[in-house]
């Protein structure tokens, strides 16, 4: 929810946006499926699932082996990704083609 101001996000920073995360969450009933673009968005998910029922959803891992596997939580289906902004992007041309893949399978996996 804040801009981060350097390669890393404080944990601070982090737990600040957990509330207000898990509100926006709540205001959507219907998701079907949770896209996870980055690891900070995957710390918060986490988060917020620790905070429910005692454990995360994401297993830790990198995200090219997790993309691949059937995660879910609260009966929603949970695709780490990879975020779509920053320099990595430019340099790590295969996450275009990664991240493309992925939204092309939560279109699929809602029927849209």
């Amino acid at each position: 929810k804040w801009p981060k101001e350097e390669t890393a996000v404080p944990k601070e920073l982090v737990e600040r946006s957990i509330p207000v995360l898990e509100a926006e969450l709540a205001l959507f009933s219907h998701v079907e499926v949770v896209m996870l673009m980055g690891d900070v968005a995957r710390k918060c998910f986490n988060a917020i699932c620790k905070k429910r029922g005692g454990r995360n959803a994401v297993p830790s891992g990198s995200t090219y082996k997790l993309r691949s596997s059937e995660i879910t939580y609260d009966g929603k289906r949970v695709m780490p990704s990879y975020i779509m902004t920053g320099g990595n992007i430019q340099i790590e041309k295969s996450k275009v083609q990664m991240i493309t893949e992925d939204i092309a399978e939560v279109i699929r996996l809602i029927g849209a």
